[in-house]
């Protein structure tokens, strides 16, 4: 079946593009033909509308329909529905990517194209309610093969040898893999553990393969024992998504087909269905409803996916105002209606934990991990074997999912949700078919409550010291404002329960539950706050923006692992590139409560296959002024230095700060000659990577905190790395403070025993941002001189893979890099995984 032009209107349309037109008749384009001003206009950004004429927007169009491609330029899309893109022919495939929407379009399910009629405005809206009456064209496809069964697979259970070995099942099978004695000898230490129980730390850098290493012993360990369950935790999302989409696919299909294997995240990445309808029901009858086309891409994704989880739809990630909206739409323990709710059976998050506590491996991410422990496993279920990969930011991870928070905008979006100040919302009060007198108390409580944050919040702002991070001291004003906001959270909560008693409806009863579960928590922060740090726990500040946070964090998690995480597991293994200080794991395991919590405790150092010498050189200028002295002099020289290396060399930069401070002070300095990406000025993280790695030609991209660690950029993409300070914590650091007071306590120096090891961990993260395979090569400028000038800079030098070289003046450092970058680098021996 064609598509029916003449009943969606389209017979004749305009592609406008920057000016130029082209007629398409029937879907076909008709170069040399003048289009009537008449015709409707087909664009692909809204840009390119004629004054005063509404068109059909395909990006939009794509956004809604393809809502799960990476991105969303004409180039990326055209490819997609494999229209040809040739320069100066933008018009005629802006054409026929329409076309091929309108195709895909007619092939929905007319409840996707009945929900996008009402959502999308005109005309695209139109075309969408047009299409709704055509038949649905009957697909040509052929059947489903049946799916495996389930289950451990019975069959003998192959060695680490026969998996990983150079001629073993992987290398049969991968066409890329190659062996590596290091991946063979890490595997075989998890597997060890795995069978005699125990902790293992094991630190494994870069081009080592550490993934398959404990993935393949995991996998065999749960094919030969039927009570064992693996968790594999990750500290970002990407990884997680990497292990459960492509490892563990590959690994599960040669090893163990049928082997249960699940990916589970936090409930606030799924879609919340009930929460959705609401949504769209309230915006679609409020003065809002502008904002329902900002729904549009979540329409088609939503009955298709299998998962409900929104980072696999970035055409709503996106979009301008997409993050608030979907803190209305995701699933949430406090609006959750649990067994009455109508939706259960197709609620995503619910499947999500379903499928992770029936599965053999489930792959989670830090946070989840505690979210489960701090539950006694109410999440995840029994397990025996945990699997910790990018270990070094664990202590991190649990001290920041231990942290109780109340601030403004916590306040500010609990009252919004029970009486909306805003016009296109309702608010929960207005829902419920209660008399208006039974709720007027109620609701005058939660103006007395915003008012309580109004007095509370910028007083504390005046009064805590005006750094953007500090302890809370027990100041009048602040203890006062505290008091205030708890008698309200108290007050609110005693009316939330009246008000539940009045409700028949159970979906309502049901959410006035979570309603006051979330006063209760709100009014317990700030009972804690009020009572002041216990010795366990530090009391804190932040400022975000204008906003300011009030926290309470743990001052150590060791004994919290210890009591809610350990005592379930028979092994843990952590690991990363970066766990030791010079072999030493006391730091690790003193910081993590490893060693009261198991019998035994195995560490080691499995060696990668990079060769450092000769493709790794570190460099630090002994010429430049003090960073902590001098900074206004050292910002000067670091600019003069970087101007002469991007024009004598012409590579690719990534240069770390510590701070913003710093960061803008060397941008301002730089001459516009100089091509910078800057953090925080030219935009964000990932924006910034992703052009920085597009770029021809040499480049600096300057960063702060976030560049440290997770930057994968090989080869050509990254041949030079500026460290411009060494990346103590900050000794004002509330938390820092706090467990520097603990350590004189105890009798040890905080500068040489937390400080010292805590910047050499982070300067390993960093400089191991620039060697990711087997074919890189790149010099490292550690332009902090105290690495040399101060005692403790052994410790440091003793730290990095390669001799510190050191030049007294700019021409001889600048010539001697550009002269080594000019001897082509010796053939690898092999290409290896980054990991």
């Amino acid at each position: 079946m064609g598509i029916p032009w003449e009943r969606l209107g389209l017979t004749r349309f305009s592609v406008v593009h920057r000016g130029d037109s082209l007629l398409f008749v029937d879907g076909s384009p008709s170069p040399g033909i003048d289009p009537p001003a008449d015709l409707p206009i087909v664009v692909y950004d809204p840009d390119d509308l004629p004054p005063d004429r509404d068109g059909y927007l395909v990006r939009l169009f794509a956004r809604v329909l393809a809502p799960t491609l990476p991105g969303y330029r004409l180039q990326t899309v055209a490819s997609h529905y494999r229209v040809p893109l040739d320069k100066g022919g933008e018009p005629e495939a802006i054409g026929m990517v329409f076309a091929a929407l309108i195709e895909e379009a007619l092939g929905l399910d007319r409840e996707i194209i009945d929900v996008l009629s009402r959502l999308v405005p005109p005309p695209l809206g139109e075309l969408f309610s047009r299409i709704l009456p055509l038949p649905i064209p009957s697909p040509d496809v052929a059947p489903n093969p049946p799916s495996p069964a389930g289950g451990r697979p019975d069959r003998p259970v192959p060695s680490l040898e026969e998996a990983l070995g150079p001629d073993g099942i992987i290398a049969r099978n991968h066409p890329s893999y190659e062996f590596r004695p290091g991946q063979l000898d890490m595997a075989r230490r998890v597997a060890a553990r795995f069978e005699e129980g125990g902790a293992l730390a094991v630190e494994a850098g870069p081009g080592t393969g550490k993934t398959f290493a404990y993935l393949v012993p995991a996998i065999l360990h749960l094919i030969g024992n039927g009570t064992a369950r693996v968790v594999v935790s990750t500290r970002t999302k990407q990884l997680q998504e990497q292990l459960y989409w492509k490892d563990l696919p590959f690994l599960t299909s040669i090893l163990a087909p049928g082997l249960k294997v699940a990916l589970l995240k936090g409930r606030n990445n799924y879609l919340c269905l009930r929460r959705w309808e609401a949504l769209v029901a309230e915006l679609s009858g409020s003065l809002d409803r502008d904002r329902l086309v900002l729904l549009a891409p979540l329409v088609r994704w939503m009955m298709e996916t299998e998962t409900g989880d929104i980072e696999e739809n970035r055409a709503f990630l996106a979009a301008p105002g997409a993050r608030e909206l979907w803190g209305m739409l995701a699933d949430s323990p406090n609006h959750c209606l649990e067994g009455i709710c109508p939706y259960l059976d197709d609620c995503f998050s619910v499947r999500a934990r379903r499928r992770a506590r029936a599965a053999d491996l489930v792959v989670v991410n830090h946070s989840l991990l505690f979210a489960d422990a701090a539950t006694g496993g109410g999440i995840l279920g029994g397990y025996t074997h945990l699997i910790i990969d990018e270990a070094h930011s664990l202590e991190e991870a649990a001290r920041k999912a231990f942290t109780a928070e109340i601030s403004r905008r916590i306040i500010e979006r609990f009252a919004d949700e029970l009486v909306s100040q805003r016009q296109h919302r309702r608010g929960w009060f207005r829902r419920i078919s209660l008399p208006p007198d039974r709720l007027r108390s109620a609701i005058d409580t939660v103006a007395s409550l915003r008012t309580a944050a109004l007095r509370l919040f910028p007083t504390a702002a005046s009064l805590l010291q005006p750094s953007q991070r500090g302890a809370i001291r027990p100041l009048p004003g602040v203890m006062e404002g505290l008091e205030g906001l708890g008698r309200e959270l108290h007050r609110l909560e005693v009316e939330l329960e009246g008000i539940k008693e009045g409700i028949e409806d159970p979906e309502l009863r049901k959410e006035a539950e979570g309603q006051i579960e979330t006063a209760r928590g709100l009014f317990e922060v700030v009972e804690r706050l009020k009572a002041g740090p216990d010795g366990e726990t530090v009391h804190w500040f932040e400022r975000e923006g204008e906003d300011l946070s009030l926290r309470v964090t743990p001052l150590e998690v060791a004994p919290i692992l210890a009591s809610t995480l350990y005592p379930q597991l028979k092994t843990v293994v952590l690991t990363s590139a970066t766990l030791s200080l010079g072999g030493d794991f006391d730091f690790l395991s003193r910081s993590l409560g490893l060693a009261g919590a198991f019998p035994e405790i195995e560490t080691g150092i499995v060696d990668g296959p990079f060769s450092y010498p000769g493709r790794m050189r570190v460099c630090v200028p002994t010429f430049l002024s003090s960073v902590s002295e001098e900074p206004e002099g050292y910002a000067a020289g670091l600019a003069d230095l970087l101007t002469r290396l991007q024009t004598a060399v012409d590579r690719k930069g990534l240069v770390l700060f510590t701070s913003y401070r710093m960061l803008n002070a060397v941008r301002e300095r730089l001459p516009s000659s100089v091509n910078v990406l800057a953090q925080g000025i030219d935009g964000g993280r990932g924006g910034l990577i992703e052009r920085f790695r597009r770029y021809q030609g040499g480049i600096f991209l300057f960063g702060t905190d976030s560049f440290w660690e997770g930057v994968d950029l090989p080869r050509e993409e990254l041949e030079l790395l500026v460290v411009t300070r060494l990346p103590f914590p900050v000794p004002t650091d509330p938390i820092n403070s706090a467990l520097a007071e603990r350590y004189e306590e105890n009798g040890r120096d905080p500068f040489s025993s937390l400080s010292v090891p805590q910047a050499i961990l982070r300067l390993r993260q960093g400089v191991g941002r620039l060697i990711r395979t087997g074919n890189d090569r790149g010099v490292v400028l550690i332009t902090d001189g105290r690495i040399i000038s101060k005692e403790y800079g052994e410790r440091f030098r003793a730290a990095l893979p390669v001799p510190v070289e050191t030049f007294s003046d700019p021409s001889s450092l600048v010539e001697d890099i550009a002269g080594w970058f000019a001897v082509r680098p010796p053939v690898s021996a092999g290409k290896y995984d980054r990991d």
